[in-house]
């Protein structure tokens, strides 16, 4: 089981980008709107109201749990992902019962990722993982098995009365693809579809572990439109991947943000890199109707591997970036710990989800996931 490119928190970049110069810091103070939550990543409004995915913590049932590799370390499988709502800082839940995993005692946390409303309405969510990388009893608990058989890596399709139904097997898709590859491709057999972007007609998948961008149509079939190889070589530590994370449309085109730190602007089936100082480790990426792109920066540049609650490596930031200029801005950068996923709200104001591992994650001590609200400039036309 290949648990390295997949879990976030060991997938970190080690290439120095090209850069232009850094704008000076933009004055933005981020408001708590919401705490409480299960490692949220995902954020999106529907009719005004915020939804939140939440990867959950896994499972503390012994029987769940099984040895992943020394890059994994203990492997916990259960229900505890979930979608919900948020009104007024209250969660509720919309969906629950979800696919859950944690791997090395709650260093990481994988499940209901990506989260998008396409153009009629239509609620997708993305969960992450791949059911070929879920071991059979006796590793692992047949409760837990079969939790992963019928979710790991589906994006669902969510109703407003909670129900949902499998629009596709990505994981399982990707992973057969990437199983396929010759050597020469320096690809393990792995997936991890987290970011996505609902359409009119599907929607585009972003997965990490097999470092492609899907397509996916209104009917479930599923296409990889690219693969992006690059590696680089970290100093001091393993070489990672380009690790695709979150797909963003704009009015230059589709973008995707890569946790190595680079854009790649998507030109049919190919792309090309946009390269930017202020791009750290991507994880989530939103526009809005003037041509900007706000990125979210999960890691800072510290380094997990030398100390694991290095207060560099938690402090993440918020890239402004204009499509037309190539301009980029830190929109902010303070110790909002571990931001993941971002939205422009119906207020014109941007949401994002932050402590995206906590509770789990032992440096959050004991503080559980929240969402944050940065209040940007209005225009008349907003």
């Amino acid at each position: 089981m290949h648990l390295r490119r997949r879990h976030l928190f060991v997938l970190l970049a080690g290439a120095v980008v090209a850069a232009t110069l850094p704008s000076p810091v933009a004055a933005a103070t981020p408001t708590q709107v919401a705490s409480g939550l299960d490692s949220p990543r995902g954020i999106t409004f529907v009719n005004g109201r915020m939804l939140v995915t939440e990867s959950g913590h896994g499972s503390t049932n012994p029987s769940d749990c099984f040895f992943g590799g020394p890059d994994a370390g203990t492997v916990c499988i259960g229900p505890s992902g979930r979608i919900s709502w948020i009104d007024g800082g209250v969660r509720t839940t919309l969906v629950g019962g979800l696919f859950s995993q944690t791997a090395r005692g709650g260093f990481d946390s994988e499940g209901p990722s990506g989260l998008s409303v396409g153009d009629e309405g239509r609620i997708l969510a993305q969960i992450s993982v791949t059911p070929q990388e879920v071991p059979a009893p006796p590793t692992l608990s047949a409760a837990a098995y079969a939790l992963g058989q019928a979710q790991a890596g589906r994006l669902i399709s969510v109703r407003r009365n909670g129900t949902w139904n499998t629009v596709a097997k990505v994981g399982e898709f990707d992973f057969n693809y990437a199983s396929g590859l010759p050597a020469s491709a320096h690809q393990e057999a792995d997936s991890n579809p987290t970011g996505l972007m609902a359409t009119g007609e599907g929607a585009y998948v972003a997965d990490s572990g097999t470092n492609t961008l899907d397509r996916v149509s209104e009917e479930g079939k599923v296409r990889i439109l690219f693969r992006d190889p690059t590696r680089f070589d970290t100093a001091g530590a393993f070489p990672t991947d380009a690790v695709p994370t979150c797909v963003v449309r704009t009015r230059g085109g589709l973008l995707v943000g890569e946790l190595s730190g680079r854009v790649l602007k998507v030109q049919g089936t190919s792309f090309t890199v946009l390269s930017n100082a202020l791009f750290k480790h991507i994880t989530g990426c939103t526009s809005d109707r003037h041509g900007n792109v706000y990125f979210v920066n999960m890691f800072g540049t510290g380094s997990p591997l030398t100390n694991p609650i290095d207060p560099d490596f938690f402090v993440g930031s918020i890239v402004k970036y204009n499509v037309g200029s190539g301009q980029a801005t830190t929109l902010l950068s303070a110790p909002f710990l571990l931001p993941y996923g971002d939205t422009i709200g119906p207020d014109g104001n941007l949401y994002v989800t932050v402590r995206s591992i906590c509770p789990t994650l032992p440096a959050c001590q004991g503080v559980t996931g929240g969402v944050i609200k940065i209040t940007l400039p209005h225009t008349r036309d907003d």
